[in-house]
């Protein structure tokens, strides 16, 4: 039951973020074009600070090594997994273009970060958190590549601009942070004994973590003023939406349990509390910064936030779902 709790609480608090957002558009106490500058904001500033001081702020355990590999290895083939489904259900949905991209990118990308990094730390603690870091290097690692590509795959470009693409601040951002984590890593507390690093390297991470943490309530507020463009005033309007609810089966269900019967076939090479990271992480609604990156390269970014806002409210049902399950097969 107290996990239940946690996991209504953390969504509430995405709801009631996204809801002022919402009546911010529809009243249009903000102009327009808000949502506009800040999902710019989130791409291209707060999101590119909090991959990198999330990183940066960690230190690796060398006897936790095999778990962080099984983790981020698995985090991929997972990933990769959920992208072939939405290749086959895009096709079977009869999507194109821009909305079939965005659908492939949000049956890979949870929210892995804004909800899961509360939700796990909440359930596990420390090591629930810690893994939870790796996983999100997992998702990163495929958000700015793979996910930038399919970003702007609609609008036909070269192979080779698309690539040139992979180079953005949010890929910079992964790589330093990765530099920091394997420097401090290796030479441990030896790093802060140079003169100056230590002060230096706590103001600048303070100030980057100050800035960057305020990506979840700027996409949650981006997300509510989109919302507040949908019209949904009958049923007819739900059935044309029946994609998203099929989304919504593989993204929340239907995954999540085939990991859960993979990590119980794999047996006690992953702790258990590694292998709960795994299945919630991908249980995770739809992901938040999708809809932002769509804004900012002129993809569905409507369609987007209609996959967060539908599955995030069925997330409250399906979570305790999946969480009660994998408790009961992983011991």
């Amino acid at each position: 039951m107290n996990e239940v709790m946690i996991i209504i609480n953390q969504i509430s608090i995405l709801t009631l973020l996204g809801l002022i957002g919402f009546i911010s558009g529809k009243t249009g106490y903000l102009p327009e074009n808000a949502g506009t500058i800040i999902s710019r904001v989130v791409i291209k500033l707060t999101a590119p600070l909090l991959v990198f001081v999330t990183l940066a702020g960690r230190e690796l355990d060398r006897n936790n090594i095999s778990n962080i590999v099984w983790i981020y290895m698995l985090g991929i083939i997972f990933m990769m997994i959920s992208f072939g489904f939405g290749i086959f259900l895009s096709r079977v949905m009869k999507l194109e273009g821009a909305t079939a991209n965005i659908y492939k990118m949000h049956l890979m990308f949870g929210n892995v970060i804004y909800l899961a990094f509360p939700l796990l730390s909440s359930l596990y603690g420390d090591d629930g958190l810690f893994y939870a870091v790796i996983f999100g290097i997992a998702n990163d690692t495929l958000l700015w590549t793979l996910g930038i590509f399919l970003v702007n795959k609609h609008e036909n470009t070269s192979l080779r601009k698309n690539l040139k693409r992979f180079i953005n601040s949010n890929t910079i951002a992964l790589c330093l942070g990765l530099i920091v984590l394997i420097i401090k890593t290796i030479f441990g507390q030896s790093v802060y004994n140079i003169p100056y690093i230590s002060q230096t390297s706590s103001f600048i991470y303070d100030s980057f973590h100050l800035l960057g943490s305020t990506t979840f309530p700027l996409s949650m507020l981006f997300i509510g003023l989109i919302l507040s463009e949908i019209k949904i005033e009958k049923v007819s309007d739900l059935v044309k939406r029946v994609h998203i609810f099929i989304l919504s089966l593989f993204r929340l269900i239907l995954v999540p349990l085939l990991a859960t019967l993979l990590l119980v076939a794999i047996g006690r090479w992953i702790d258990p509390v590694a292998k709960y990271v795994i299945i919630l992480e991908l249980a995770m609604p739809c992901g938040t910064i999708v809809p932002a990156l769509a804004a900012e390269y002129g993809s569905d970014y409507r369609s987007a936030t209609e996959n967060v806002f539908i599955t995030t409210v069925l997330g409250i049902f399906t979570l305790p779902f999946i969480v009660y399950i994998m408790q009961n097969l992983i011991k």
